[in-house]
């Protein structure tokens, strides 16, 4: 149980710190060669994984040649999703950012729905027609409009949609590990010939803050968080009974967190549209019937115990 809970806290920790270190990175230093920094992480992801697999804290053996074949396309689709996202992210607000890309996940829902003529619950098709038009409507009102982040958000999100839609209909033995380690494999084999080939290398040695230390601590911060939220969001999936819950919860404070920390100019629209795109995810991830059908459950099952420890101790 304790190893669960601190599982849930280091992802929630490092998910954040990770979206707010990527911002500082990409917009405050500006250092914006994807290839590089997207290489880095892909990078500090597959050595992480290889090396708990040969401590034995993880296990990849059914990663084999073939398996990465069939799994090619999603890793490509994963590769445009972290370097367009890297792109966007560098020119638009952390808040815009993960409430506009959340339509992806809920327009495959209204559609999966549509296509299978299946009736889904008031709360789950309320939320996810809320985040849908919140982010719709907060890319009209956004006032920190720039086009060319917006430019790659849109290919962010062809690319996440692609990589959903490919693992949805692709059967493959590979577990969620496993498909991480492949991605973050094929990553670094494809971004480290493509940063000599887009000239990334050579403006890197030019870039102004590479000799000073707050940039070389973010950076490599950015790999080791990257490496960390990788590993401990599949642990969550596979190892609590609330993944959605935490995930989204845990959303909410990196955006909350990030207004504090980053200068976000907010008109009241755009607040409106902030505040309806968090109520829509909720709504849509959290069934609050089941929830406290599974609260009610625990609490049933903690006082049974409780009530069998007290008669052992009577009997003694």
């Amino acid at each position: 149980m304790w190893r669960t809970t601190l599982i849930i806290y280091i992802f929630s920790a490092s998910y954040i710190t990770a979206t707010l270190c990527n911002k500082y990175v990409l917009s405050v230093l500006q250092f914006t060669l994807p290839t590089l920094f997207q290489g880095w992480q892909t990078f500090t992801a597959a050595t992480t994984i290889f090396a708990a697999h040969c401590s034995g804290h993880l296990h990849i053996s059914r990663l084999t040649p073939g398996g990465m074949v069939d799994w090619l396309p999603a890793s490509l689709f994963f590769i445009g999703i972290i370097y367009a996202g890297s792109r966007a992210l560098s020119h638009i607000p952390i808040p815009m950012f993960l409430l506009i890309r959340n339509c992806v996940e809920s327009s495959i829902e209204i559609s999966r729905w549509i296509v299978q003529r299946t009736l889904p619950s008031v709360q789950k098709l309320v939320g996810s027609l809320l985040t849908v038009s919140s982010a719709v409507a907060l890319w009209h009102v956004d006032p920190q409009y720039d086009k060319e982040g917006y430019f790659w958000l849109v290919y962010h999100m062809v690319f996440l949609a692609g990589y959903k839609l490919y693992a949805e209909f692709k059967s493959t033995e590979l577990s969620s590990m496993e498909k991480l380690w492949c991605n973050s494999i094929i990553s670094v084999v494809l971004l480290a010939p493509g940063s000599v080939l887009l000239g990334h290398v050579q403006d890197a040695w030019e870039f102004p803050l590479l000799t000073h230390t707050h940039f070389h601590v973010a950076f490599l911060a950015s790999g080791l968080l990257a490496a960390c939220v990788g590993i401990t969001r599949i642990l969550v999936q596979e190892g609590t009974k609330f993944p959605d819950h935490i995930s989204c919860t845990v959303k909410t404070l990196t955006i909350l967190m990030s207004l504090m920390v980053f200068h976000v100019t907010l008109t009241a629209a755009a607040a409106l549209c902030i505040l309806t795109g968090i109520a829509g995810e909720v709504l849509q991830k959290i069934d609050v019937q089941d929830l406290s059908a599974r609260l009610d459950l625990k609490y049933e099952e903690r006082t049974r115990l409780s009530s069998h420890s007290m008669e052992i101790s009577a009997e003694t």
